[in-house]
């Protein structure tokens, strides 16, 4: 073997030793920020696959608006992050089983801007991309959303996306003050807030991708009965 060879298959080896190892430690940080995220999930009552769903129809959106695969990426992995501040919020106004308060209701708007604190002057793109998400996920289209009042695409395309992914979920969910909503209903819900909640192009996406987003929903809600029974059976 000539010395251009060896070296070159030396170098290749090198380069997917490399590879291999960001991949490991890519997916050990995704898995370290999903675990962060499920923190705020826990106190908030929720499950896990609510953070699954978020990425996932936020992803399928993502792709039906044909973002780049580094925009795929990055809004999967910091999607879960969208209600961190949460965990900043006073248990006894996150938990409340009945309406809040005008005060409460404050308050509670609040966990948008201490989500996006936590991760302030972060040199991450993905931490970037959840302080982004975490600020403007409850932003509307029409400019009555909050924190900002942002309207239109003043809004990041991020939260413009996850805003939509979330409500959505929210509408398709149980949850100790309402039932969920069915799908299809969901989806009527969705589109008549085209231009108003939310961005059109972002509602169009979502409608392109709805038969892979009516399949996470469904897995995930088969997933829920299944820790439902097993909570519920006295042999486990």
């Amino acid at each position: 073997m000539s010395r251009y060879f060896e070296y070159k298959k030396q170098t290749e080896e090198a380069y997917n030793e490399l590879k291999q190892a960001y991949e490991e430690v890519k997916d050990s940080y995704a898995e370290m920020i999903f675990r962060l995220a499920l923190v705020a999930e826990y106190k908030d009552e929720t499950t896990g696959t609510h953070l699954v769903r978020i990425a996932d129809y936020s992803t399928e959106i993502a792709s039906g608006m044909h973002l780049t695969k580094r925009d795929l990426e990055l809004i999967k992995y910091a999607s879960p992050m969208h209600d961190i501040g949460k965990l900043i919020v006073p248990e006894e106004i996150l938990k409340k089983p009945s309406g809040l308060t005008p005060e409460e209701r404050e308050v509670m708007k609040k966990h948008t801007i201490l989500g996006s604190d936590i991760f302030h002057g972060s040199r991450s793109a993905l931490l970037r991309a959840a302080r982004e998400i975490c600020l403007t996920h409850h932003e509307r289209y029409d400019g009555t959303g909050y924190p900002g009042g942002l309207k239109g695409k003043d809004i990041p395309l991020y939260g413009r996306i996850v805003s939509l992914a979330d409500v959505f979920d929210a509408l398709t969910s149980e949850r100790p003050y309402k039932a969920p909503i069915d799908f299809d209903d969901a989806v009527v819900m969705i589109t008549e807030q085209s231009g108003k909640q939310f961005d059109p192009k972002v509602v169009e996406a979502f409608l392109d991708r709805k038969k892979n987003i009516k399949d996470i929903w469904q897995a995930t809600k088969q997933i829920e009965q299944f820790i439902d029974e097993r909570e519920c059976d006295p042999r486990v």
